[in-house]
């Protein structure tokens, strides 16, 4: 079971002890934290053996990412915000030397995907722009030599920063057969993007959507609210901007204020305070949706609405496949269930290859590629996958996995939790629910969980309620100590 050891008296002063503090968005990797995985076991080739022969019998829809880490060097570092594990661009000489790395890891998978459906790619980092325009064909034969074809027909996205978008380089991106772009902007602002040390203009912004615009490419651009000295004004002045501009796909997210990053030791006082934060939260939601766009996640815009100038409505414009996919465990496909992997090959990629959603012969396991480029080079030098680091799921850890993806998206499906776990999510967390329904931030209607208001802004915090009692668990497990139901251990599977 996952029930949280909580009353709803506690529930309500751990909501009161964090309300105030900074969010960390928690999606990136899910439940739990990367700081509860163990070190490298050994076993990663093992296990995608194993699971090879499971797709033999079941059907796995791949989400690809494919990591390129390199990133222009600012001051401050990683552009004052950044959480993710990147290199600082020195040459192309470490471009190419990367992407043959890159190659030889996929080798390493030999055939273990052929069983899989390919369902999207996502190239992300670090910045994939700063490839050559040979380089982003180079990709694509990366992907087809995991999977053996790659089909014109699903997303494929490329992302980049805006001044290194040239219409030269588009058009390079869309000939390799990338059909979607993902711009971090953060901000259009030539006053405001200065936090981030970055050279960065908003003509170069504009001149870059109008290039995706000439080249039919699907476009989404990336915005931060609760920036240093950013006002709602300032906020809605930029979402004004895109959406006069056609783009059909905007992620409008907080900004992270956690780990050593600058903006959290250095510019916390000239951040938009909570109360304001908040605000921007709101009168983003009220813009967005007076303009025709559809909150899909916490973050994600989609336009919905016709649009009438004719720009920017290419397939897969209003769509983000690769984190659609990632929203749900398993989706019903014309032969029975299909389950949605997450395979990351590259510096510091995540893969969430789960087989079975439970089960005591199930196998379920996360694992992150080196976070440095020796240990990630130096690990395909010896001829064994690149990992780091790995976690085993437990029968709780993958309910909390579920859960947090479906908060992402402001929706709790309780039948479809149902149908996968056979047990009710509204009982085994009743004290969360009724707080949060006395609060006001959670509807209960059709046999969902929705999330409103500022019940949506605090999702990140109200993930970390939820998965208190399993982490508390995993705290005080030994290494190797099984959860609350068994996963078989490696050695033992035949």
């Amino acid at each position: 079971m996952a029930e949280i050891a909580m009353t709803r008296a506690e529930v309500a002063a751990f909501i009161e002890r964090e309300y105030a503090r900074p969010q960390s968005n928690k999606v990136l990797h899910t439940h739990p934290s990367p700081m509860y995985w163990r070190a490298n076991d050994g076993h990663t080739e093992k296990r995608w053996k194993k699971r090879a022969e499971l797709a033999k019998q079941n059907k796995f829809s791949d989400n690809l990412y494919l990591g390129v880490p390199f990133c222009i060097p600012t001051d401050p570092a990683h552009c004052g915000f950044c959480l993710f594990p990147t290199q600082d661009y020195r040459g192309r000489s470490q471009i190419t030397d990367y992407l043959d790395y890159l190659e030889r890891e996929a080798d390493m998978f030999d055939g273990m995907l052929a069983h899989d459906r390919l369902a999207s790619i996502y190239v992300g980092g670090g910045t994939p722009n700063l490839l050559r325009d040979g380089e982003y064909a180079r990709l694509i034969s990366i992907a087809a030599k995991l999977y053996g074809d790659v089909a014109p027909t699903i997303e494929k996205t490329l992302e980049g920063i805006p001044q290194l978008f040239t219409r030269d380089k588009v058009d390079a991106i869309s000939r390799a057969g990338f059909n979607r772009v993902s711009m971090g902007v953060q901000q259009l602002s030539d006053r405001l993007i200065r936090y981030s040390g970055r050279k960065q203009t908003r003509q170069q912004v504009m001149d870059a959507l109008s290039f995706f615009n000439e080249a039919q490419l699907a476009c989404n651009v990336d915005l931060i609210y609760g920036w240093p000295e950013q006002t709602v004004d300032d906020m809605l002045f930029d979402l004004g901007e895109l959406v006069r501009s056609g783009v059909r796909h905007i992620t409008h997210y907080q900004l992270n204020i956690a780990g050593r990053s600058d903006f959290s030791k250095s510019q916390r006082d000239v951040l938009p305070s909570l109360d304001e934060t908040i605000d921007m939260y709101r009168e983003s939601v009220r813009f967005l949706t007076a303009n025709g766009f559809r909150q899909a996640t916490v973050y994600d815009w989609e336009r919905v609405e016709p649009d009438t100038n004719g720009r920017f409505r290419f397939e897969g414009a209003e769509q983000y496949q690769y984190e659609t996919h990632l929203r749900r465990l398993l989706e019903a496909g014309d032969d029975g269930m299909v389950l949605q992997h997450m395979i990351g090959v590259g510096y510091a990629a995540i893969s969430l290859p789960p087989s079975t959603w439970a089960g005591d012969d199930g196998l379920n396991w996360m694992q992150m590629n080196h976070r440095s480029l020796g240990g990630y080079y130096g690990a395909i030098d010896s001829g064994v996958f690149p990992v780091e680091k790995q976690f085993v799921q437990a029968l709780p850890d993958m309910k909390l996995a579920w859960l947090f993806q479906q908060m992402q998206a402001m929706t709790i499906d309780l039948e479809a939790y149902r149908m996968v776990f056979e047990s009710d999510a509204l009982v085994e967390f009743a004290p969360v629910w009724e707080e949060l329904a006395a609060r006001e931030w959670i509807e209960l209607a059709n046999g969902s969980i929705r999330f409103v208001d500022i019940g949506a802004f605090h999702i990140p915090m109200l993930q970390a309620l939820l998965s208190q009692t399993r982490l508390r668990e995993l705290r005080e497990e030994p290494a190797g100590a099984p959860g609350s139901r068994r996963i078989v251990p490696i050695h033992e599977m035949t």
